[in-house]
């Protein structure tokens, strides 16, 4: 048949071969061959002549079908030769004979197929073509089954008078899909060889796509469908099978969601999830709020008497390989990733153990301990543990005190090795554990060691037997150990067995108050006959159980599934992932905080390494470090404010290149300056790919088409932002804003490198598409609108030049050591160029200047840092040996020390013909380099008119710019040039300001917090300080250190803490002290930029979620002037003094303060401050930046007059604006460090009487007070005159008695 397109299904599989040169070749041809003889119709056109043909009608058709652009001539003719043969004309043949032989008037419609599916027009005798045209397509009836006129006008906007399919045959090599099926504009962006080619993607993927595994959309996956319904074959096509067969049960055009099968699921486990991460080892000076503990398995080793009971070899990991999934989603096998099958016979394996437990933030193992009647099990692991003294690892021991039997085979009758509780081992056995109690690294709690028991209740006259057991500690070893019991096998109460408390021993006790969901199971194994719990409903009951009146340790399970064990007949708690577990844990942490245990905070984690319960934290092939992480985050409160949004950046490739740094520092600087979540994607790897890993996550992608599913997994880790850079990675914009990404696209290149690469398409979508756009310059943004017919008027467009991401100064030591090594005397001028030295860069014309210059300055070298195109320096090999002879010419190639090259420079030689805005020209500036560039290359010509700060000559006149260079070379720029030159750079092209503006772009709603730390002489504090900024869940807009002349080592501790962070902080240093704290919060509050601002004095601490918390309040309501939690004291040491100043709070009235709310500002006044000073600690508050200056202006004169009450003044004249709002939150989020001789405690009693009468006055002058408040004033003051009146009579009394409540009335 000549029918094209209504039989593909079956032809497009066995079309012979073409001749093509690659997969996207340019088809040569439209149809099958024909045989050369002639068609009957044919012969018949070519005998009868015009005289048979009915003029009128024919000249009518032709009119109305070719005038809409139906009837495609060229199409007909290539694809019936023998129209051609006898010399007919292609439109007479087709209308008169050639519809009814199933001939096409164009690669779409289908004659046969449009009267057989719409049999009134052969009922009416109507020439099918003629009646689609007219007709047909006006009330959506189709020209074959793969094009669809009704969705197309709509999808595309095409105007009722215009023919939908004609605007397809036009337009058919365009980004426009016949079928919604069929999706061109996803098949150019993932296969950008089919549109570099020139083809149409549907025919290409027709004939050739589908069978080189290429994917019609998004959404269907063509090698999955030839496997599955055409057991691998490719003699049909995949998509027009599945539209013909798509309404029958069990035909897919993409693997299931909800379909597992056995190998299914072991593929999907046995490879890295979209929960994947790599460890991210907890920075610093972090410090967790919990001792974590975790429970540690050593039977991951052979020794003889498993040899004998499970077969010579027998390991832990034996059983692991017989774990299976047994329904959908039950994640077996669990397969160790970075410490693989590892044996603890080899020390090396707990070392790194230890190092990656301690990197997420736990504080010791609980190693089980087996001693049968004297007899030790698996004691190997331990004792060489106990040697290793280098592992600094705390530990304790819990004694596994039940009979070995074979209860993995389901032989719990057949013991292996019997526990006989012989009263003759009690001392022997009590030795051992002193043994370990001596060891350094053993956990003790109060100064006691911590001792656990399994299952108590097994001890024969268990309280007896623990008495006797104490007695024997305390003669014999002077010990006096903590003994704990776990809560296992329905014993939960450690009173009766003599003990001081218990540890829970999970999913013991858990899972038997919560419910089976064995039904909600899909089983892939019919025999199974295990039990199922929720993840979630154990973690709900864990953390809703009241406490019970003993001591106990929460413990929490990663996951639990001993299937490895019991093989289809064990217990699983379904549904943990690491963001699940993550809560469970942080919750548990958070209770530790006020039900300790013995006076400290502890949580458990069950386990560490139990791989065959599938409860372990070491890393595995699916979810890699995930739970490691996860645990780091809720150990020490840095989990992540979800309100924030994580940003994706997307790149082109890690290719050693201006753009790709440029990527490379905006995530540097937002982790370092924002401390902003970021993850890097790449759409191909490269040479930097190891330097992107070590500042974020790194995802690159193995194929274009692995896209969309990309970052969707991102969209599941909570991204919700993306910042492209670069028109390469255009491809992915579009995805990005599809699935709801709000998206910021960098745009550097300008037309001739995108019409090089064949981007100019990739391009046009990322600025169509984004969000924003960024044009490094005015002169790319007019570039690209001319090239690309782009609305140059566009309120998404912006101009914002990157920055200069390197610290360059000069550096005159290092530039004479560069000079030397390359031979370039003292006196010698040299001409710097750098960057990938290819056509582009104006590799050619730089050694042309350099041939210029030379021949009348023979003196002067030309360096060129960076590499070369291998294909230019085969071209300019001989000129580039020519150079290199003179000895004046240098290759310098990649180098690490560019601040010493741009130091050696006289001048720097921008020979770029196309460089939007390098940032190498911000460096050499910013060194005092002047810049000689062409005109019309890119942004940099405009900087250097606008800033005069270089020269500017013809588009590639070489003769111009050497002219210009040996100006420079004659006249070298006074100091004071330099310094101007380095100004601008500083002042107008900062990095940090570029990614801020970026940041606001990216996530417009995140509010900004400056940071003031105001010190003086606390450099024993600053480090806990500092990390408890650093580590804010919020991210932070800037640090701003302000030291008033410190005697101590403050400021050089602060550099160290920022680099050992690797965080960006702002550090001013007053050369003579202030004298005032207020001068200080001026100073800060001038400065930052934030709208938000914190003061977070020097020597105070605060919780991870300080700020997110206060921010939630703050933020939707711009009424709010200040917020403010509650906070905990401790002294000058650090040791404990109050939990909470609620008991102050209340002594104003009943249960003040003890819930978060916002207060209007009158109200609070009169309630509470206008009484006492409630907000005991400045670090404590968040301000409206605005309302602290007005506030801090308006009372600038009269601050000075109060050594106590100064910062309750700035409160009172805050609350006192019109609508002014006050947040508060219940939780004690501040840490207070009160000291002896502070200003409160230092002040003469009269004095803070005054002030405090002098602020009553104000109060009430202000907010005009009832007799009720001033009832409340009267007895404040007379309360505070008796006890400062107390308080001088007792000197000498002890510093703990002398706290009292009068010292909150004010801060220190």
């Amino acid at each position: 048949m000549a029918d094209f397109l209504s039989n593909l299904a079956r032809d497009a599989g066995r079309r012979g071969p073409r001749a093509r040169r690659s997969a996207a070749a340019r088809l040569q041809s439209k149809s099958e061959p024909v045989a050369a003889k002639l068609n009957g119709s044919a012969k018949l056109l070519a005998a009868e002549g015009s005289a048979s043909r009915p003029a009128g009608d024919l000249a009518d058709a032709a009119r109305t079908l070719k005038g809409l652009g139906l009837f495609d001539q060229d199409f007909y003719a290539a694809s019936y030769p023998d129209v051609i043969a006898v010399g007919a004309d292609p439109f007479e043949h087709f209308f008169l004979y050639g519809y009814r032989e199933g001939r096409k008037p164009n690669l779409i419609f289908d004659p046969i197929w449009y009267v057989t599916t719409y049999p009134d027009v052969k009922e009416a005798d109507e020439h099918p073509f003629l009646h689609y045209a007219t007709v047909g397509e006006r009330d959506g009836r189709r020209p074959s089954p793969y094009f669809q006129p009704a969705w197309y006008r709509e999808k595309y906007g095409i105007p009722e008078g215009e023919s939908p399919l004609a605007h397809y045959l036009k337009n058919r090599l365009g980004p426009f899909s016949p079928i919604p099926e069929f999706d061109a504009q996803y098949y150019r962006q993932i296969y950008p060889d089919v549109a570099a080619a020139g083809v149409d993607p549907f025919e290409h993927f027709i004939f050739h796509g589908y069978k080189e595994g290429r994917n019609p959309s998004a959404e269907f996956d063509t090698k999955f469908y030839i496997q599955r319904y055409f057991k691998g074959k490719t003699d049909q096509n995949p998509l027009l099978h599945y539209l013909a067969h798509r309404h029958e049960d069990g035909i897919y055009p993409s693997p299931p969601e909800n379909e597992a099968t056995i190998p299914a699921e072991i593929k999907r486990f046995t490879r890295p999830s979209r929960l994947f991460e790599e460890l991210r080892p907890l920075p610093d000076g972090a410090k967790p709020r919990a001792k974590v503990l975790a429970y540690y398995m050593t039977q991951f080793h052979a020794f003889p008497e498993n040899d004998k009971w499970w077969g010579t070899g027998f390991t832990e990991w034996t059983n692991i390989a017989r774990g299976i999934p047994r329904f959908k989603d039950h994640y077996q096998p669990r397969i160790p990733r970075d410490l693989g099958f590892y044996s603890l016979a080899d020390i090396e394996t707990m070392r790194k153990q230890a190092k990656l437990a301690k990197a997420a933030g736990i504080h010791g193992f609980v190693f089980y301990y087996y001693w049968f009647n004297g007899k030790r099990l698996l004691e190997k692991p331990l004792e060489k543990f106990l040697k290793a003294r280098d592992i600094n690892m705390p530990f304790c021991l819990m004694w596994t005190n039940e009979n070995w039997t074979r209860r993995w085979d389901g032989m719990e009758g057949e013991v292996l090795i019997s526990q006989d509780y012989l009263s003759d081992d009690d001392e022997r056995l009590l030795s051992d554990f002193n043994r370990h109690f001596t060891d350094k690294r053993y956990i003790r709690v109060q100064g006691r060691p911590l001792l656990m028991i399994y299952r108590p209740r097994l001890i024969p006259d268990t309280a007896n037997v623990i008495a006797r057991w104490r007695a024997i500690f305390a003669k014999r070893f002077n010990e006096d150990p903590i003994i704990i019991m776990s809560q296992s096998f329905d014993d939960y109460d450690p009173t009766p067995n003599g003990m001081d408390g218990a540890i829970e021993f999970p999913p013991h006790k858990l899972t038997k108050y919560v419910p089976l969901v064995n039904s909600d199971a899909k089983l892939l194994d019919d025999t199974y006959a295990g039990q199922i719990y929720s993840y979630d409903d154990v973690a709900k009951y864990s953390v809703d159980e009241p406490r019970p009146n003993f001591p106990l340790i929460k413990t929490v399970v990663p996951s639990w599934d001993n299937d490895a064990r019991r093989q289809g007949s064990g217990l699983v708690v379904q549904g943990s992932t690491p963001q699940k577990y993550e809560a469970w844990l942080s919750a548990l942490v958070e209770q530790a905080q006020t039900h300790t245990f013995f006076g400290e905070s502890f949580v458990c984690i069950n386990a560490w390494n139990e791989w065959c319960e599938g409860a372990y934290l070491e890393p595995d092939l699916h979810f890699g470090s995930a739970y490691l992480n996860a645990t780091a985050r809720a150990a020490t409160g840095l989990t992540s404010d979800r309100s924030v949004s994580k940003i994706l950046l997307v790149g082109h490739d890690a290719f050693p290149a201006g753009a790709q740094h440029l990527l490379l520092n905006i995530g540097k600087t937002l982790r370092s300056a924002f401390n902003i979540e970021i993850d890097f994607l790449l759409l191909q790897g490269g040479a930097l790919e190891a330097e992107y890993a070590s500042v974020a996550p790194l995802t690159v992608l193995k194929q274009a088409s692995d896209i969309p599913a990309t970052l969707q997994h991102f969209r599941e880790k909570g991204f919700t932002a993306a910042i492209a850079n670069t028109a390469a990675s255009g491809r992915a914009t579009k995805f990005l804003v599809e699935m709801g990404f709000r998206t910021v696209s960098l745009v550097h290149e300008l037309p001739r490198i995108l019409h090089e690469k064949q981007l100019e398409e990739a391009a046009a979508a990322a600025i169509g598409s984004a969000h924003r756009v960024v044009f490094a310059s005015d002169f790319v943004r007019d570039k690209l609108v001319e090239a690309l017919g782009l609305d140059g008027t566009d309120e998404r467009f912006l101009i914002r030049a990157q920055g200069s991401y390197k610290q360059i100064e000069p550096v005159p030591t290092e530039a004479v050591l560069f000079r030397k090594e390359f031979g370039i005397a003292a006196g010698d001028k040299m001409v710097l160029g750098v960057g990938y030295a290819d056509l582009r860069k104006g590799f050619d014309l730089f050694l042309q200047v350099c041939n210029l210059v030379r021949r009348r300055n023979a003196n002067v070298h030309f360096c060129w840092a960076g590499g070369i195109d291998p294909s230019l320096q085969e071209w300019l090999g001989p000129e580039i040996k020519r150079a290199e002879a003179t000895g004046h010419f240098h290759l310098a190639g990649y180098r690490s020390d560019m601040q010493a090259l741009y130091s050696a420079s006289d001048v720097y030689a921008l020979t770029s013909r196309e460089d939007p805005f390098p940032t190498v020209t911000l460096e050499a500036l910013s060194v005092g380099v002047p810049v000689v560039a062409f005109q019309d290359s890119g942004g940099i010509p405009g900087l250097l008119h606008k800033e005069n700060v270089g020269c500017v000559v013809p588009y590639c006149d070489a003769p111009a710019m050497a002219q210009a260079v040996e100006t420079f070379l004659r006249w070298t720029p006074p100091e004071s040039e330099r310094d101007r030159m380095a100004e601008i750079i500083r002042s107008k092209f900062d990095f940090a300001d570029y990614v801020r503006d970026l940041l606001r772009l990216a996530v417009p709603s995140l509010p900004s917090v400056s940071v003031a730390v105001p010190n003086y002489n606390y450099a024993r504090c600053l480090p806990e300080r500092l990390y408890t900024i650093f580590d804010q869940t919020h991210p932070v807009e800037e640090i701003i250190v302000l030291d008033d002349c410190s005697c101590d080592d403050s400021t050089s501790i602060i550099m160290k803490l920022a680099d050992q962070r690797q965080r960006d902080l702002t550090l001013v240093i007053n050369e003579q002290n202030s004298g005032s704290v207020f001068a200080q919060w001026a100073k800060a509050a001038e400065m930052a930029k934030g709208e938000f601002l914190w003061i977070a004095e020097a020597d105070d601490l605060s919780e991870p979620i300080f700020i997110s918390s206060l921010l939630a309040l703050m933020q939707g309501d711009p009424d709010i002037a200040i917020g403010f939690t509650d906070s905990k004291s401790i002294d000058a040491d650090g040791a404990h003094l109050y939990a909470s100043y609620k008991p102050y709070f209340a002594t104003i009235e009943p249960g003040a303060l003890s819930r978060t709310e916002v207060f209007d500002g009158r109200d609070f006044v009169t309630r509470y401050l206008g009484v006492k000073n409630t907000i005991l600690n400045v670090s404590s508050v968040l301000w409206r930046r605005e309302t602290l200056l007005r506030a801090l202006n308006a009372c600038r004169d009269c601050l000075k007059e109060f050594r106590m009450a100064g910062d309750w003044v700035l409160y009172l004249e805050v609350l006192a604006g019109p609508g002014a709002k006050i947040a508060y939150v219940a939780d004690p989020l501040n840490v207070h460090r009160r000291h002896a001789a502070s200003v409160t405690n230092s002040l003469k009693a009269q004095k803070h009487i005054e002030e405090i009468d002098t602020m009553h006055r104000l109060a009430r002058r202000r907010f005009g007070f009832g007799e009720r408040e001033l009832v409340a004033q009267a007895a404040y003051r007379n309360e505070v005159s008796a006890q400062l009146a107390s308080a001088a009579t007792k000197p000498d009394a002890p510093r703990r008695a002398a706290k009292s409540a009068v010292r909150a009335t004010a801060t220190t």
